[in-house]
């Protein structure tokens, strides 16, 4: 079970940094544009590369959290 409670920091701290860069996305003007305006497409601009940076990271560590979760079902099934 060591290797379980492993993927259980791993995972934390990956959840960790996924909070603070869904913060750093929501404080955008992007996303208050987005908020403000649901229904409308709102066009990027130069300056918003960053913002889908941010996104971009932001499902990459969804990716990897939902992998390591997997490893921990994967370690429970084993060890019933």
């Amino acid at each position: 079970m060591e290797k379980f409670s492993e993927l259980g920091e791993k995972i934390k701290a990956l959840k960790k940094a996924r909070e603070i860069l869904h913060n750093e996305y929501t404080q955008s003007e992007f996303h208050k544009k987005k908020e403000a305006n649901p229904q409308d497409i709102v066009p990027p601009s130069p300056k918003d590369e960053e913002i889908y940076k941010l996104l971009t990271a932001i499902q990459q560590l969804d990716i990897y959290i939902k992998k390591l979760q997997d490893e921990q079902y994967k370690i429970l099934k084993e060890n019933e």
